[in-house]
């Protein structure tokens, strides 16, 4: 027994193109299969189920598998992982894996027949509060909140990426929970050198949404112009939302900010890479969330952060001193934090240099994917060889 293979399905959101990531969970996902890839021991499979497949493939990566799959039907008014959940079990059925790591809430719930680990990455709940413009986004995070209380209940195994998460879900679950980080692949932390740091630059680095809060921090470069005119603010991410980049653009013109804010798009990883060597500072003015990729990715590139004091953030951002925290909705205290370390290029190097140390100490891939390893092969009742 000790010589089989322990086959392990992952049932999480992973990028079409790996080398343009959208989404936290869809990065956290490819780290975690590149460093679990590395095992001979591991037979992994990855299995993406959403409406971005229009038909079944498989790909390989290294020694590892890559199911894209088509959701069993199409439903329009609800999100694709819903109308994945019957494909996904069918998929395990044929599959037969000694465990499954389930990183979405649906998955979760496809995944109850078998050894189960659920990584939570995000407060359905929580989150949901943030939509307020569009039906849909209402609706969608609503039903996402139902399977994130049935994955609950259902679960065994859970991994917290945060303490926040440990402390808002330990009441309503009687799971054992893992404290797992989140992982970050090595050239992340060999990115500082890229491109020389252009002093007057922001980064925002995330999805377009309206959980991310992003009138605030344009509203806040506003405030910054008035003591630093050349300020620039570079938005990189992918829209989910049309009508709110047009609220955004709205607020550019109005504030006259048409030669300070840049929206990237969402760049490729050579592109992203090179914008976080760029940058003077990271800023994240988010409602909400739980361990961003994008200060875990900061911090590791050396960069300081100057982030909304919401969920798992000051888990990550210790004020002060590889960055500042802020209330969130307020533009004039993200703008003074802005600006500080704008000002003070000996300091935020400083704090940079403190924040990837700590980077190394928490995200590093090798670590966080022999953390799995050892719960895959407790949860599938095998000694680790």
């Amino acid at each position: 027994m000790s010589a089989e293979r322990l086959r392990v399905a992952m049932l999480t959101l992973y990028p079409r193109d790996p080398s343009r990531i959208a989404g936290g969970v869809r990065a956290v996902a490819y780290n975690l299969a590149q460093g679990l890839g590395r095992y001979p021991d591991l037979e992994l499979h990855v299995a993406h189920c959403h409406g971005d497949i229009q038909r079944d493939e498989t790909a390989r990566a290294g020694d590892v598998t890559i199911h894209y799959l088509a959701p069993a039907r199409r439903l329009r008014m609800l999100p694709n992982m819903t109308a994945g959940i019957g494909r996904l079990r069918r998929f395990l059925r044929e599959l037969a894996p000694d465990v499954v790591h389930a990183h979405v809430a649906p998955f979760a719930v496809a995944a109850a027949r078998y050894p189960t680990v659920y990584t939570i990455h995000g407060l359905a709940g929580e989150e949901a509060r943030s939509y307020t413009s569009s039906l849909f986004d209402r609706l969608r995070y609503g039903l996402y909140a139902y399977y994130d209380r049935r994955a609950l209940r259902q679960a065994r195994e859970l991994v917290a990426i945060s303490q926040y998460v440990m402390d808002a879900y330990g009441g309503r679950t009687s799971a054992r929970w893992q404290r797992i980080d989140n992982p970050l692949t090595d050239d992340f932390f060999q990115a500082g050198t890229l491109a020389p740091e252009r002093t007057n630059l922001v980064l925002f680095a995330g999805s377009i949404t309206e959980v991310k809060d992003l009138e605030t921090l344009i509203a806040a470069i506003a405030l910054v112009k008035q003591t630093m005119p050349a300020v620039q603010l570079h938005l990189a991410g992918r829209v989910t939302s049309a009508e709110y980049q047009e609220r955004l653009l709205a607020q550019v013109r109005s504030l006259d900010l048409e030669g300070n804010v840049t929206f990237r798009g969402l760049l490729d990883r050579g592109e992203l890479l090179q914008a976080y060597a760029e940058c003077a500072l990271v800023a994240l003015p988010s409602r909400q969330e739980n361990a961003p990729m994008a200060v875990i990715e900061a911090m590791a590139v050396g960069k300081p952060v100057a982030a909304t004091r919401v969920g798992g953030v000051p888990e990550l951002v210790r004020e002060g001193e590889t960055g500042h925290l802020v209330e969130p909705g307020d533009p004039e205290g993200l703008a003074e934090a802005m600006l500080d370390l704008l000002r003070a290029p000996e300091r935020r190097v400083e704090m940079g240099q403190r924040a990837q140390a700590l980077a190394r100490e928490r995200f590093a891939l090798d670590a966080i994917a022999g953390r799995y390893r050892a719960l895959y092969y407790r949860v599938a009742g095998r000694e680790v060889p």
